[in-house]
Parts: structure tokens; sequence; C-alpha cells
């Protein structure tokens, strides 16, 4: 159940919001890193930490080369529009990024996306997830 807070859900938001995560690898040649992601939807170059669906989105978090070592790859389900921010930090209740002031909140059991000011835009729970 998608939970709205306000009269509104910002149309910008959901089209960015993004995060199903599938299981399994996407065939690679000889020689290179095994790719990680979702068929249709957002991937790592090597391993995902996680993959995430809800009804509205997909998500990779990916291990990436930076000062926090993670990448958020997000796909809305409704538009397809893609979304990756890099930066990503992990604390003990998932993973967080921040885009334009929104923040999307990788959570065990959801997706949760918070505007500048703090309010929920959006509340997805998964439909299935994998944490590694």
């Amino acid at each position: 159940m998608r939970i709205r807070t306000g009269s509104t859900l910002r149309t910008a938001a959901a089209t960015v919001a993004a995060g199903t995560l599938l299981t399994g690898a996407v065939a690679v040649g000889a020689g290179q890193a095994a790719a990680d992601g979702i068929p249709n939807g957002p991937w790592c170059h090597g391993p995902a930490k996680v993959l995430a669906e809800s009804d509205w989105s997909q998500v990779a978090i990916c291990s990436v080369q930076g000062p926090t070592g993670w990448a958020y790859r997000g796909v809305a389900k409704t538009t397809g529009a893609p979304l990756e921010i890099y930066g990503a930090t992990e604390n003990q209740y998932g993973f967080h990024a921040t885009n334009n002031g929104y923040t999307y909140h990788v959570h065990r059991d959801r997706l949760l996306i918070t505007a500048p000011n703090g309010a929920v835009i959006s509340d997805e729970p998964w439909n299935w997830s994998d944490w590694r």
C-alpha cells in the first residue's frame, strides 16, 4: 500500500522515485566483472548490495568508488525514468541518498522518500527485496 501525505504527491518525486530490486546476474563477456540487477531495471557493474521492488519503484544499491562507496540506482515503474545518485550512505536503518533536497531511504521493508522540508512524499513497502 502506498501511503501519501498531504493533498498531492509530487510528480517529479514520483517520477524519480525508483526501487525494485530483483535477484540474478546479467550475463557478461569473459574477463568482465559480473553485473547484477533487475531485468529491464536498475543494475550494478558488479554485485549489488540490495535489490528491491515496490509497486512503483525498482532499486539497486551498488558498491562504487568514492567517499561513501555506495550508489543508489532506481527506476520509476510508472514512467521508466531512471535515477542514479552517487554518495549514498549506510546506517543501521539501511541506505540513504539525496538528490535536489529529496532523500531516498532504502529500508529493509520499504522505500521512503522525503521532501527537502522533511515531509514524506512516498512510503512504498517492498513486494520483495534481496539484501546481501
